[in-house]
């Protein structure tokens, strides 16, 4: 195993002929895992921890849970202004019982972007979540990969933020 930077790594040691590397990011989160899973299932978490990074118009405005299965598709813009590409994102996995939801991702350089977002109980009030991204961008795996380091770092930042205003464990709403 290679590491590139901390949490990034590839199961390659030759840099010139590695298809994809993987990224995991971990972080402790003062709330309860059910009222993280409950904001995790929703396009209204993703809009609150990407504001300003990424803007994704298919899921602005929906409020309803992500579906198992599901594929959105549309034109990803950086920054909210400069436009990238066609981006799809189908949720591959939800599964509860060990609170985990699967994207699989594609779009512009990116042949796939697999993205775990994981949450483990610490105890009633804290939460471990974890982001892990295997990314697969050809030449441009690097540099993508360098771009979502810091990306999934400002993300993460903004959900220990949004963290202490989830509502209770079964209410489900996120605060914009």
């Amino acid at each position: 195993m290679l590491t590139i930077l901390p949490g990034i790594h590839s199961s390659r040691t030759d840099l010139l002929t590695m298809n994809a590397l993987t990224l995991t990011r971990t972080i402790d989160l003062d709330a309860p895992a059910s009222a993280v899973w409950d904001a995790v299932r929703t396009p209204t978490a993703f809009r609150a921890v990407t504001r300003g990074l990424l803007r994704y118009p298919p899921v602005e405005g929906r409020a309803d849970a992500w579906q198992q299965g599901e594929t959105v598709s549309g034109r990803l813009w950086l920054f909210g202004m400069l436009p990238l590409s066609r981006h799809t994102i189908r949720i591959a996995r939800i599964d509860p019982s060990q609170l985990t939801l699967t994207s699989d991702e594609h779009g512009g350089l990116i042949r796939t972007w697999v993205h775990d977002i994981v949450l483990e109980p610490l105890d009633v009030h804290r939460t471990r979540y974890t982001d892990r991204v295997t990314i697969d961008a050809g030449w441009a795996t690097l540099p993508v990969t360098a771009f979502a380091w810091h990306f999934y770092r400002v993300r993460q930042t903004r959900w220990r933020r949004l963290a202490p205003t989830l509502s209770t464990p079964t209410a489900g709403t996120v605060r914009r």
